[in-house]
């Protein structure tokens, strides 16, 4: 694979290797020349920190690398506005509360999207689909609540990505259950960070990362610089199950440690399986690299719901893009 070059080995080898980094959430990533000029910048976006990094070329000024890093994060408010289902006026929203109403009239840059998240649930069998809202808001992890097996019942019945009906020509989306309802935060964190790379790169720059937590892209343009991303382990957030050397792709990474809680010795997170509305349960920690940051966070999550089996299943089919698999039992497995 072009895209990256993979070193697995033990958490004590990886540790040794590197020397500075960065840590954001579930990944962490370090420039080969740390000493290189740069521009940076770490803000509250999409309820995570998300850090800037833009490696200046020799006698750049500043001023310009922060002015783009101004722009991509106005670009990624503008996206969470658009795609919020917890925004009253947003596109997500009306679509939510006319369901089983009416069809939705939406802008092209949301009907692409929902169109993306329809493929790729098509792709994974149904374990990525955003329907899944139905069931996943009837947890609450901040507040420990565990929704009853009847509610659950019911809102589960509802999930199934096949209830959204596209009319392309006339770009509307409508839900043909009452009870189903649309969440894009499996996908559209990604989006939001592939739209923020691309204008960055548009304002002249080609050797940057963007870091939110569990999703970032980094640049390398046509240097042969590589950024080099760590994957945290999920049980020692100060050490890392593999290091991964990467140009000019994106990683996103599931895991089950994000946000969860534990109650009677069992951890609840927030990995939903759409067909139980459950937490899913044959892994615990998924890696994807891809192209594109809204491939490669969609698929994080249809990768983690599918288990190691089943996932890398999917990823063997799948140009382009690669996984790294820590099973629920505790075996790691890659695709490349």
């Amino acid at each position: 694979m072009t895209l990256v070059k993979t070193l697995l080995c033990t958490v004590q080898f990886i540790a040794l290797i590197i020397i500075s980094d960065t840590v954001v959430a579930n990944e962490r990533i370090q420039a080969n020349d740390p000493a290189q000029a740069s521009a940076s910048r770490s803000v509250s976006l999409m309820s995570t920190t998300v850090e800037f990094n833009i490696l200046l070329p020799i006698s750049e000024p500043s001023a310009l690398a922060h002015q783009a890093i101004n722009n991509a994060i106005e670009e990624i408010e503008r996206i969470t506005a658009v795609f919020s289902e917890w925004e009253a006026t947003s596109s997500i929203s009306e679509i939510n509360k006319n369901a089983g109403k009416r069809a939705v009239s939406v802008e092209p840059e949301v009907f692409r999207l929902i169109s993306e998240a329809l493929n790729i649930s098509e792709l994974s069998q149904g374990k990525f689909d955003i329907t899944f809202k139905s069931a996943g808001k009837l947890w609450d992890f901040r507040q420990q609540l565990i929704p009853d097996s009847e509610t659950l019942l019911k809102a589960v019945s509802a999930i199934d990505y096949k209830n959204i009906e596209l009319n392309k020509s006339k770009q509307t989306v409508y839900l043909k259950n009452e009870h189903t309802q649309i969440g894009l935060g499996g996908i559209a964190k990604g989006y939001a960070i592939d739209r923020a790379a691309q204008i960055i790169r548009k304002a002249g720059f080609e050797v940057f990362y963007i870091n939110a937590g569990g999703d970032l892209y980094a640049s390398s343009g046509t240097q042969d610089k590589q950024w080099k991303v760590g994957v945290q382990d999920p049980d020692n957030n100060e050490e890392l199950i593999a290091l991964i050397p990467i140009a000019n792709a994106a990683v996103a990474t599931s895991g089950d440690y994000e946000r969860y809680f534990e109650k009677d010795g069992i951890r609840y997170h927030h990995i939903i399986d759409p067909a139980t509305g459950q937490p899913a349960r044959l892994a615990r920690s998924v890696t994807i690299i891809s192209a594109r940051a809204y491939l490669a966070d969609a698929l994080a999550t249809a990768v983690f719901v599918l288990g190691p089996k089943n996932g890398m299943a999917l990823i063997e089919e799948l140009e382009g893009v690669e996984a790294i698999i820590l099973g629920a039992d505790g075996q790691l497995t890659n695709s490349m």
